[in-house]
């Protein structure tokens, strides 16, 4: 089944469409209650207004007033006028309330709002005479290119009493500064509204597909050293029609762009950038279709460090004797944890796993013996580098060894 939208107020987020209508639907605009036509200062489009109680089919039957407007005999119609974008052009509208009903239960002074619930008054080029329900009262308005598109009449002592007042302009609506002017025509199914031009502060705005914006959901590997290595990407909406996605590195403390020496398009879901990043830090990732359709990671996906390096020598640590200390230890830069991944440590012997000291006092060795361990440091970003050494126990030697 067909529908109608009313559309009030469209709010666009970042890197969004607005989508208007279901599928098979058309976008249409449907007329107001009464259309005015164009007024001059001198012989201005007049209303008469007059106030009498509301009845169940009124917009706002059961809110505010028990009262309602009634604009040439209609009950609180939305009133089409005309306008023009071009301030050269403008019109006048007079509301005309010397009906001595506009001055029932207090007066009913009609002015114009920003919205139905009177929280901003519109006064730019309105005029007001006299006192409502008295001879010659009347509140005036010019439209020119600078009146809103949708401003309301309703009384300044009493809610909800009116309806709107529209200028279609060109059908220009202002949003938090930002005016789009919609199509003239109407939209097919699943069609969305894009920007087509900007012109004077003005976007025009244009039925066509929806877009597809890629997205970046995770990495792999996610730590990297300086040199070149392929990172693969996993998301969506990656395309390849010809030429594949540019892929860009950003560090995430100097904002440096790092581009991928090449990128490879496996699916829409997968691709693989090869890097040579030669500073440490994190990154953001961000694709870019060919399309000119991109999108950034939501975090630092990324970290560039080198991986710890061993300035201990690989090989014997040196001898201690039965029972004697033992104190050796074992280094490797960037590492920020040791551990034994295999082999046994002399017995009483233990490996300090942050600073890599091995201490203790031999126990258990009945004959001479060399012992033989792989050590394992990793830094922070668990990057991890491997190295085997031994110590050798002697039965009949005296003293302890040490090797720095």
């Amino acid at each position: 089944m067909s529908s109608i939208l009313k559309v009030n107020t469209i709010v666009p987020e970042s890197g969004s469409t607005i989508t208007i209508g279901e599928s098979g639907d058309v976008i249409k605009n449907t007329g107001p209650a009464i259309t005015a036509t164009q007024g001059t200062s001198s012989n201005p489009i007049t209303f008469t207004v007059t106030v009498a109680a509301k009845t169940s089919g009124n917009v706002y039957n059961g809110a505010g007033s028990s009262n309602a407007y009634f604009i040439n005999g209609v009950e609180a119609p939305a009133i089409l006028i005309e306008g023009n974008e071009s301030s050269s052009y403008e019109y006048y509208y007079r509301f005309d309330q010397s009906d001595a009903s506009n001055g029932n239960g207090g007066g009913h002074p009609l002015r114009f709002y920003l919205d139905a619930a009177k929280t901003t008054a519109f006064t730019t080029n309105v005029t007001t005479n006299g006192t409502p329900g008295q001879a010659g009262a009347y509140t005036q308005i010019k439209v020119g290119g600078y009146t809103p598109h949708v401003l309301y009449y309703q009384c300044s002592s009493h809610g909800l009493m009116g309806n709107k007042l529209i200028n279609p302009a060109t059908k220009t609506f202002n949003l938090s500064g930002a005016a789009l002017t919609l199509p003239t025509g109407t939209g097919t199914a699943n069609q969305v509204l894009k920007i087509s031009s900007v012109s004077s502060g003005v976007s025009t705005l244009t039925f066509g597909d929806p877009v597809t914006f890629p997205t970046i959901s995770s990495i792999s590997p996610s730590v990297l050293e300086n040199t070149a290595t392929n990172v693969v990407i996993t998301g969506t909406n990656f395309k390849d029609s010809s030429t594949p996605p540019t892929v860009d590195a950003i560090n995430s403390s100097s904002g440096a762009i790092v581009t991928a020496n090449s990128v490879t398009f496996t699916s829409a879901t997968s691709i693989t950038a090869n890097f040579t990043l030669p500073v440490d830090g994190t990154y953001f990732l961000r694709v870019e279709n060919s399309d000119g359709l991109a999108a950034r990671s939501a975090s630092a996906l990324l970290t560039v460090s080198d991986a710890p390096a061993w300035t201990t020598a690989a090989g014997s640590l040196g001898t201690v004797s039965n029972g004697g200390t033992i104190n050796f230890t074992v280094a490797a830069t960037n590492a920020t944890t040791f551990g034994v991944q295999s082999g046994a440590l002399p017995g009483g012997a233990s490996l300090n796993t942050s600073t890599g000291a091995i201490t203790g006092t031999e126990s258990g060795s009945t004959q001479t013996t060399t012992y033989t361990f792989t050590i394992r440091a990793t830094d922070a970003e668990g990057q991890t580098a491997d190295r085997q050494f031994t110590i050798t126990v002697s039965h009949g030697a005296s003293g302890g060894g040490q090797f720095n």
